[in-house]
């Protein structure tokens, strides 16, 4: 665990921070490269799509998470901004960061949907960063393990299972799938139907070894959030291509 890099007198660099920042910057060298020769998106519409995905998804998982402890930052209200202590709900952030792509969708009059299409695949590898980081700070870890590959923390009595590795692993593996050319049938709106299913797999599974979410009716808050999610993923997908012509010729 390494949650400071390094420090500078008062100045600290974050390794959180410092994994977030190297997930932005490879995935906008690669959407510079797949957006090549592309009528959508243009350069500067991926800079304004990622800085939008980006600070609205920050936004949206730090209120949540907040609010899912509101108790305790009542009474430390300043606590609110220390995001490199960790605390962050990941489907609070993706509420808020596809609700303000609306948003820019609508005033910048191109397709939702498309939007959404073309980011997805690298909000997966840019999560995957994320987890990283979150290893390196010691937040979001799993449940006490004997496995050989069991990590012990240095704020934890015992092993325990590396979650945001298997996490980080996972969202790899999703970005390599959808980047890949998954799903086969093309339509707008099947690539975000494709990461909403696959990402509410992943995490439902994996939140059986976290060992810091809140449970309710045997399962955690996050498990029921990711059925949700899926729920939602199938529906969109027969939705969409229930509407394109293009899929019926298939």
């Amino acid at each position: 665990m390494k949650p400071i890099f390094f420090s500078l007198g008062q100045f600290h660099l974050y390794s959180f921070g410092v994994m977030v920042a190297l997930g932005v910057i490879v995935a906008l060298f690669l959407m510079f490269r797949r957006a090549r020769g592309r009528e959508f998106p243009q350069v500067n519409d991926i800079y304004d799509m990622v800085f939008i995905t980006v600070t609205m998804g920050f936004v949206g998982a730090r209120v949540s998470y907040v609010i899912q402890n509101l108790a305790w930052y009542l009474e430390h209200p300043f606590k609110i901004f220390a995001l490199w202590e960790g605390g962050l709900i990941f489907y609070g952030g993706l509420a808020v960061a596809v609700f303000s792509l609306y948003l820019f969708a609508l005033k910048r009059k191109v397709p939702f949907w498309a939007v959404l299409d073309f980011l997805f695949p690298y909000v997966a590898l840019g999560h995957a960063f994320g987890r990283l980081g979150c290893f390196l700070n010691g937040c979001c870890y799993g449940r006490p393990c004997s496995l050989p590959w069991a990590v012990q923390f240095p704020n934890l009595p015992v092993p325990v299972h590396p979650t945001q590795l298997y996490e980080a692993a996972y969202n790899v593996f999703v970005f390599l799938l959808l980047s890949a050319g998954y799903p086969k049938r093309k339509f707008e709106g099947a690539v975000t139907a494709c990461y909403l299913m696959l990402y509410a797999v992943g995490r439902f599974t994996i939140e059986f070894w976290r060992a810091d979410n809140p449970m309710w009716m045997l399962l955690t808050w996050n498990q029921w959030m990711s059925l949700g999610l899926f729920l939602a993923g199938v529906a969109l997908f027969y939705w969409k291509r229930g509407w394109t012509d293009e899929s019926r010729k298939v």
